[in-house]
């Protein structure tokens, strides 16, 4: 990160330009006035010595007479030239006489007397010098006092709030700013200090309140666990409760056709009919394990659930297979299949997809069966974004209210005690669980119950990397 010049060598640079740029000029005006004051002195002392000139030749001067004085006047070395003016002389034609050089040099005129000056007669150097060692000292005085009052006031100040930024950004919060310097400076101190305690009254309030918040989050997750075991626990003795009711009945019917079968006073053909019935309601039992035992493989976790998720399947097929299952046990109730024209494949083995729609349309037909009454069931799939939806609905009494969240738990039915398990919603929930897809239920005014099911769309292949090289 590049960093610039600081506060101090910017003051220090700003005072040093303004202070040289002051002082030089009035160091060269002072010089420049005092030149001219010399040339005034000069021009002054001219004319005086002029007007000595023009009395010592008198109003009637000879060349001798101004010879002489005016060697004398040039051998003192303040004048270069004299003329002097000599009107109405007829002997020398007016000429005017001069003596020395009298062209160069500043002139002074004084009655008839002209005189050229030298230039260098009073050197204005010392004054000059001294002047300008005089703005040179006071401007470097002034700067250094400035530089300093500026520092004490201001730079110093700053830095020390500087410092404790830097802290506070390095999560330090335990800083005190001294308020001194200029009355602005002390006031952002002040305000600096009380901004810093206030953060840290701030974190420490945040530090407690998150300490709460971990103390809440635990207690919510033990509070969590807990209803989590009870609801197993609840489920396991539904699920008990279910068995033992459902293989108790058949149970007991077994138990007391075979102590009628032993009776051997019967005659055969009455013993051949308890032998039957016994029959039957053992595969009663049997029908009702292999249920349970498929609901707790498809509820349980598998270790092929990506192949599984990998199949694919023909809607259009699948329903024709399961249409032609189910017809056997139609009883006179119509079956129709409405289906949207070149559905795309969905992801489920035909195998898994047939037993859900097994399911829902015996259920159906059963439920029309129950309602006594002329009635059809309607199955139709449409697409469903890159899936299928497939709609069950019958003309039958509808899923109780008391049973509309609870139905598709195992063991909840609203047939007849006998007439189902209560586990082919189960099973059916839990397979469409696994292929990623949903199902609900809801009642249609004036008809019976209406079963919604999406179907996903096949995974994409799974690209394995290759195995390494041997």
């Amino acid at each position: 990160m590049r960093i610039g010049l600081g506060l101090r060598g910017q003051l220090v640079g700003a005072l040093s330009v303004a202070f040289i740029a002051a002082f030089a000029l009035l160091g060269v005006t002072a010089v420049q006035l005092g030149r001219r004051s010399q040339a005034a002195e000069r021009a002054r002392e001219g004319a005086a010595l002029a007007r000595t000139f023009d009395a010592a030749v008198g109003p009637q001067p000879r060349y001798d007479a101004f010879v002489r004085v005016a060697d004398a006047l040039l051998a003192e070395g303040r004048v270069r030239g004299v003329v002097l003016e000599r009107e109405g002389d007829a002997e020398l034609g007016g000429e005017p006489w001069s003596r020395g050089i009298t062209g160069l040099g500043p002139r002074v005129t004084a009655g008839r007397v002209r005189l050229t000056l030298r230039s260098d007669a009073a050197p204005a150097a010392p004054f000059g010098d001294l002047l300008l060692l005089y703005v040179a000292v006071t401007g470097g005085a002034s700067l250094l006092v400035t530089t300093l009052v500026l520092t004490v006031l201001i730079v110093r100040p700053l830095e020390a709030l500087t410092r404790a930024s830097e802290r506070i950004a390095r999560g330090s919060l335990d800083v005190e700013v001294p308020a001194r310097g200029a009355a602005e400076v002390r006031r952002l101190a002040a305000s600096f200090t009380g901004m810093a305690k206030q953060l840290k009254a701030d974190r420490l309030a945040l530090e407690e309140r998150l300490r709460e918040l971990e103390a809440t989050t635990a207690e919510l997750g033990e509070a969590e666990e807990q209803i989590l075991r009870s609801a197993r626990l609840a489920s396991v003795g539904r699920l008990a409760a279910g068995v033992a009711h459902e293989i108790g009945n058949p149970r007991s019917a077994i138990l007391g056709l075979v102590e009628l079968a032993r009776d051997e006073e019967r005659e055969a053909s009455e013993r051949s009919e308890l032998l039957a019935r016994t029959q039957r309601e053992t595969e009663r039992i049997h029908r009702i394990i292999r249920e349970l035992l498929d609901f707790a493989r498809q509820g349980g976790p598998s270790d092929d659930d990506d192949a599984v998720g990998q199949e694919v399947s023909d809607l259009a097929e699948v329903v024709g297979d399961a249409v032609r299952l189910v017809a056997p046990q139609q009883g006179g109730v119509p079956v129709r299949v409405d289906l949207e024209e070149a559905l795309p494949p969905v992801r489920g083995s035909a195998d898994r997809l047939t037993q859900v729609l097994l399911n829902l349309l015996l259920n159906a037909v059963d439920a029309v069966r129950e309602a006594e009454r002329q009635g059809e069931v309607r199955l139709r799939a449409t697409r469903a974004g890159e899936g299928v939806e497939l709609v069950v609905e019958d003309d039958g009494p509808g899923v109780p209210d008391a049973l509309r969240d609870s139905i598709f738990e195992p063991f909840v039915t609203s047939k007849a005690t006998g007439d189902g398990t209560g586990l082919g919603l189960a099973v059916t929930h839990t397979i469409l669980e696994r292929l990623g897809g949903s199902i609900d239920v809801e009642n249609v005014p004036g008809a019976g119950a209406r079963f919604r099911v999406h179907l996903p769309p096949p995974k994409p292949p799974t690209i394995r990397p290759p195995p390494p090289a041997s």
